[in-house]
């Protein structure tokens, strides 16, 4: 099997981003949890199958959703640039910039983010730089 966690990437974020921002999984943010940075594994997909079926890598797709009250864009690109930080620095590549998206309660701003990396069999999470 292909050599992602998911459970431990997650928690490296969440200690990565400190005090920067409250990091969650799945769950839509209440008023005093802001700025609110959601991490959503988005998919997983497999690849490099030999005949026997086992899979030799993996490619998991990632979405960092970055949540701010009173409509506090310069925050929450704050908060995106350091979650992008971190995330290339575990050699994912960012293939949807951090960009403003429109949301269902317009005093708060969401920016969004999608980053993806390919994993092999045997590979770990290791800071590249």
């Amino acid at each position: 099997m292909a050599g992602f966690d998911w459970n431990q990437f997650y928690t490296l974020f969440k200690t990565k981003m400190g005090s920067v921002s409250t990091v969650g999984r799945y769950t839509i943010p209440k008023s005093p949890q802001y700025p609110y940075t959601d991490i959503a594994l988005s998919d997983n997909n497999g690849g490099h199958y030999d005949l026997q079926n086992h899979e030799g890598s993996q490619k998991p797709m990632i979405t960092v959703t970055v949540y701010c009250d009173n409509y506090d864009d310069s925050k929450c690109y704050e908060v995106s640039q350091k979650a992008k930080e971190i995330m290339l620095a575990y050699g994912f590549q960012c293939f949807f910039q951090p960009l403003k998206v429109d949301n269902a309660d317009p005093t708060v701003a969401r920016w969004v983010a999608r980053y993806r990396r390919t994993f092999g069999a045997g590979d770990t999470l290791r800071n590249l730089y």
